[in-house]
C-alpha cells in the first residue's frame, strides 16, 4: 500500500485508534519517519484538522515510552499524563529489585550467583 493522506485516514478508519507505530506497520516499504510526517500533516489545522491524539499510551520494552494514539476526528487533543519524576522512578525499581529478592527458587543469572548456590 502506498503512503498517502487518504490511505493513513483509511487505516485509521477500519482500525479504530492507533500509534504512530501500529500505522506504520501498514505500511512495510515507507520509513517510519515519513509516516509521522503524514500524520502531522493530516494533524495541522491548515483546512481542517482531520486526526487528533485520543489518548496516550506506554510502549516499549524496558523503558515505557509516552506514545500518542490517533483517531480521525476534528475533536480535541487528549491532554498529556504528568511526567514521571525521578524519585517515582526510583521507588519502582527498588521494589521491583525487592520483589524479585523474594522470589525463592530462581535461576541464577551469573556464573557468581551459580557459585553461590552450589
Amino acid at each position: 500500500m502506498k503512503l498517502t493522506y487518504e490511505n493513513v485516514r483509511s487505516v485509521l478508519r477500519e482500525c479504530g485508534p492507533l500509534t504512530m507505530h501500529e500505522v506504520a506497520l501498514f505500511f512495510p516499504s515507507v520509513p517510519y519517519n515519513n509516516v509521522g510526517s503524514v500524520i502531522s500533516g493530516l494533524r495541522i489545522k491548515v483546512r481542517k484538522k482531520q486526526v487528533y491524539v485520543y489518548s496516550w499510551t506506554r510502549e516499549g520494552v524496558g523503558r515505557k515510552y509516552l506514545r500518542a494514539v490517533y483517531a480521525l476526528g476534528d475533536k480535541r487533543d487528549a491532554k498529556k499524563p504528568p511526567v514521571i519524576s525521578d524519585k517515582e522512578r526510583c521507588q519502582t525499581w527498588r521494589e521491583r529489585k525487592r520483589q524479585a529478592k523474594l522470589l525463592p527458587n530462581q535461576a541464577p543469572t551469573s556464573v557468581f550467583q551459580l557459585a553461590q548456590h552450589l
